[in-house]
């Protein structure tokens, strides 16, 4: 007769093991945070963007940091006249040929210039006679000096607003010239443009315009007062 008392033992054992195959494991604890890499993440790419260094502004943002504004003369609405006096009587003049430009920051004048540059062939009086004798070697000697200039290698502030701090060439003779300017804003074929104006005077015979009998002053006096008015427009 089987002894089942004897194999009660071996079941019992077999019964439990069965059960600790059948029990899930635990997943096993995750480190803790301390104990990973501490590795940064990476910052997100942003494509063709560049940072300027704190304090600092890029050249050519939208703002308009990038510099002076380039502005050329625009083809119409232009007038550059000078007045004399001759014999009592005041005489009416203009230059129908010249270019003007002007690099303007009016937040740094400094680094602002204007370049005039005239045809001295071009002067007009309206009487042909008159002008044959202004453009002769006696007074502008157009032959020999076919262009009146004007540099001004900065603007600055004056009592009056602003002035042009430069230099005009008539002739062979330059002489240091600070000319006021009146700058407003305008809109010119649709782009942003300026107008310039104002008038200063000079003596002509600091330029040597006044040779032989034109260097007396009682026919012809020796002031002269120049006077523009110009459109330019933004050409950048």
């Amino acid at each position: 007769m089987t002894n089942y008392l004897r194999l009660l033992p071996a079941a019992i054992a077999l019964a439990a093991c069965a059960r600790a195959a059948e029990t899930p494991q635990a997943a096993p604890a995750p480190k803790p945070a301390a104990a990973q890499s501490a590795k940064p993440a990476a910052k997100p790419a942003t494509a063709g963007v560049m940072s300027a260094p704190a304090g600092t502004t890029m050249a050519g943002s939208a703002s308009g940091a990038g510099g002076p504004t380039r502005y050329v003369l625009a083809p119409k609405g232009n007038e550059l006249a000078f007045t004399f006096v001759q014999e009592g009587s005041e005489t009416q003049a203009s230059f129908k040929q010249f270019t003007v430009t002007l690099v303007y920051d009016e937040k740094n004048l400094a680094a602002s210039t204007l370049d005039v540059k005239v045809q001295a062939t071009s002067v007009s009086t309206d009487y042909e006679d008159r002008d044959r004798e202004i453009r002769g070697a006696d007074l502008l000697s157009v032959d020999k000096f076919p262009a009146i200039q004007y540099q001004a290698r900065s603007l600055a502030k004056s009592a009056n607003g602003i002035e042009a701090v430069g230099k005009l060439l008539v002739r062979d003779k330059t002489r240091d010239l600070r000319i006021p300017l009146v700058i407003r804003k305008i809109t010119v074929a649709g782009k942003p443009g300026l107008e310039v104006t104002g008038n200063v005077q000079v003596n002509r015979l600091d330029f040597g315009v006044g040779q032989g009998d034109w260097s007396a002053t009682d026919t012809v006096k020796n002031e002269i007062k120049l006077s523009w008015k110009v459109q330019l427009v933004a050409d950048r």
